[in-house]
């Protein structure tokens, strides 16, 4: 009897081992697994949607005649090199710093309370972007050529008609989205006068 009871100790002794070797693989993937997921989670700050989704859609405000206002203001304020001198450049420009705000825009992760203010943002960006790359580039190289200013400024008017109103109106949606958004996180935000 004595030798059997040495074989079940024997049996436990195993038996504890490899459930031992168990839990703590167990325990390792849960805190792998938990570790993945907390990464994955993570959610920014009120803050960083606020100054993503509304405060870069600034750059995008020039729209129509008041972008290529900005422009010309462009090309009597500034000088030296760098400087850009033709008006499909500083277009190009434009688009490139609206492509990254847009991919930052896209990249921070919705939540119910943000996702309204994110998607009208995209919806926004697109919009620009779409004519930033047609009208408004078509208007640029226009003033590039030194077109007579009749067919430049029957361009612009097209482009302040029935487009400008549809940004006007994605634009001020955007930003009643953002105004409620920032009341509700105790964002402080300064308005300026145009």
């Amino acid at each position: 009897m004595v030798n059997g009871s040495k074989t079940n100790l024997h049996l436990l002794v195993n038996i504890k081992k490899k459930f031992m070797r168990l839990n703590i693989k167990n325990v390792m993937l849960m805190v792998m697994v938990s570790t993945i997921t907390a990464c994955n989670l993570t959610v920014n700050t009120p803050e960083e949607y606020f100054d993503q989704a509304a405060l870069n859609a600034n750059d995008i405000s020039l729209f129509g005649t008041n972008y290529f206002e900005g422009y010309q203001k462009y090309q009597k304020s500034v000088s030296g090199p760098g400087k850009v001198t033709s008006c499909e450049e500083y277009l190009k420009n434009s688009i490139a710093r609206a492509e990254k705000n847009l991919e930052k825009v896209k990249k921070l992760r919705s939540t119910p309370e943000t996702k309204p203010m994110l998607d009208a943002s995209i919806i926004l960006h697109n919009y620009v972007l779409t004519s930033y790359r047609d009208e408004h580039l078509k208007i640029a190289k226009m003033i590039d050529k030194h077109e007579p200013e009749e067919n430049i400024n029957k361009a612009l008017t097209e482009l302040d008609t029935k487009p400008y109103d549809a940004f006007i109106e994605k634009y001020n949606k955007l930003w009643k989205l953002a105004d409620i958004y920032a009341k509700d996180n105790n964002i402080p935000v300064e308005k300026m006068p145009f």
